[in-house]
């Protein structure tokens, strides 16, 4: 037995006591008894144990840095054909132990020829690349090490109150009005949510639950740029959508006239418009939708404004971008996916909301096992109430490790030099012979066309690139023409990448 009193430390063995004075007790009293103590009992399985994790823990965090350092040298796409793992594994599981021996060799020999390698080729132009930084994949590690179940404040404090901090921090660096601080006197916070489709979900159940009608006579706004998030909201929580038409001459942006117009028109049919969705950063061309007139025709119909800056709204954070973000300070909530341009992996979407009222009355839900006497205080923050699923990770852990091992200067000169490279690719295909910009670049993407060419063309030339296995680029459709995408910007990125990317593609439309 140990105690301490004063300066005294007394430690009791099975044989004798004795008594220490010290300056500090207390430290001695921690090191006597990580030392004295009795030891455990041995783990029945070795896949429980220490040493078993710690030898293999270090050789898997080697495995992670050579795949990202080999994938420049292996196809961006995967080239296996369709259910190819099914015969390679066995149809059942072991019903013994295997050694993590086993276990890797599967994974480089079977695992690993399955990959389209989104995350660490410099060819994936795809998309949007994510960029899982390796502090963040620490983060991800002790996150799922610690295995925190975060819903409420008790079951775990410091889950709930880093994410406050964390989240105030970047709505700090992505110069977001304080009304979306937790730190602000304002009823607004952030939250962290699986991905910006949850988040869109959580708002416009807050939406629909502000209105008193019918929910299948509610109808969300959004335009044909809108992410398909949006509309699959729609379907979750039983409401129409509306998808307003867009033009090249507007940028192909939400116009607010469009808006008001078909407002007006639901209303004669009897229905409840709610809620609209804008984005700050389009997917198929990274428009802007204007928030200031969709503000002010939200507020004249009392809409709720969602603005979808999963991408875009990490550009927030450069001077140069600040005006595309005007009208923030109306809006009723915003969300940026952390797991596409600040560096963290997959799930990891912030969403702010200017007050948290609509949402906890959309989502509270409190029976009696959760009950405790911080919640009933109302002291401290509940995410359970801020989302759908009860249980949380300690998703906060992957943001706080980037923003502390980048520092914000690091993050923005990351975010910068994705524009950097697709102004750079710009520039290329303007001189080019062969290609046209098919759309303004904003941010780090590229939209552009096979000069004169058909869409049949368009399609194999695409098809042609792809087929190389060393660039991975996807089309979209802009003005109902097929139009290739290039987004620019990983980590591991740079002019040459660029150079080698605009080759592979030059050389593809010339042979074909």
């Amino acid at each position: 037995m140990i105690s301490t009193k004063g300066n005294t430390l007394t430690i009791t063995l099975s044989v004798s006591t004795f008594t220490i004075s010290i300056g500090t007790a207390s430290a001695l009293s921690m090191i006597a008894y990580y030392y004295i103590r009795p030891r455990p009992t041995k783990h029945k399985y070795p896949a429980t144990t220490a040493e078993d994790f710690n030898a293999w823990g270090g050789k898997l965090l080697r495995w992670i840095s050579d795949y990202r350092e080999s994938c420049r040298d292996l196809p961006v796409i995967s080239r296996v054909e369709p259910n190819y793992l099914q015969k390679a594994l066995p149809t059942s599981a072991p019903n013994s132990p295997e050694s993590y021996e086993a276990i890797m060799s599967d994974l480089d020999s079977k695992i690993l020829p399955g990959l389209t390698n989104w995350e660490a080729s410099n060819k994936f132009f795809a998309y949007f690349k994510p960029h899982a930084s390796y502090p963040a994949v620490l983060g991800e590690t002790l996150c799922a090490g610690l295995n925190v179940m975060g819903f409420d404040w008790i079951a775990s404090p410091a889950c709930t109150e880093l994410e406050v901090v964390t989240l105030d921090w970047l709505a700090q660096f992505l110069n977001l009005p304080d009304c979306f601080l937790h730190s602000s006197p304002g009823p607004g916070g952030g939250v962290i949510q699986g991905s910006a489709g949850e988040s869109a979900t959580v708002v416009l159940l807050a939406a629909a639950k502000r209105k008193d009608a019918d929910r299948s006579k509610m109808v969300v706004y959004i335009s044909d740029q809108t992410h398909a998030i949006a509309e699959k909201a729609t379907m979750i929580i039983g409401t129409q959508f509306r998808s307003i038409k867009t033009s090249p001459s507007n940028n192909l942006t939400l116009q607010a006239d469009d808006l008001e117009k078909q407002i007006k028109e639901d209303i004669k049919k009897g229905l409840t418009p709610i809620a609209v969705v804008a984005t700050t950063g389009t997917t198929s061309s990274c428009a802007f939708d204007p928030l200031p007139p969709i503000n002010a025709v939200a507020k004249k119909y009392d809409l709720w404004v969602h603005v979808d800056a999963a991408y875009g709204g990490a550009y927030a954070c450069l001077p140069e971008y600040r005006d595309k973000f005007v009208g923030l300070e109306d809006v009723d909530s915003f969300c940026v996916n952390c797991h596409k341009k600040l560096m963290c992996p997959f799930d990891i979407a912030a969403l702010y909301v200017a007050n948290r009222r609509p949402i906890l009355d959309a989502l509270s839900l409190q029976p009696e096992y959760l009950r405790n006497a911080h919640s009933e205080s109302g002291a401290v923050v509940d995410f359970e109430h801020w989302q759908m699923p009860l249980g949380r990770r300690f998703r906060s852990l992957k943001l706080w490790f980037v923003m502390r091992r980048f520092g914000t200067q690091g993050m923005r000169e990351h975010v910068k030099n994705g524009v950097n490279l697709a102004k750079y690719l710009a520039a290329k295909i303007e001189a080019s012979d062969d290609f046209e910009l098919a759309a303004p670049v904003s941010l780090s993407l590229v939209c552009f066309r096979w000069k004169g060419r058909s869409e049949e063309d368009q399609k194999k030339l695409l098809d042609a690139v792809k087929a190389t296995g060393d660039c991975f680029i996807i089309h979209t459709k802009l003005d109902g023409k097929i139009v290739i995408r290039v987004a620019c910007g990983g980590i591991e990125q740079d002019e040459e990448d660029i150079d080698y990317c605009f080759s592979v593609m030059t050389k593809s439309a010339r042979a074909l």
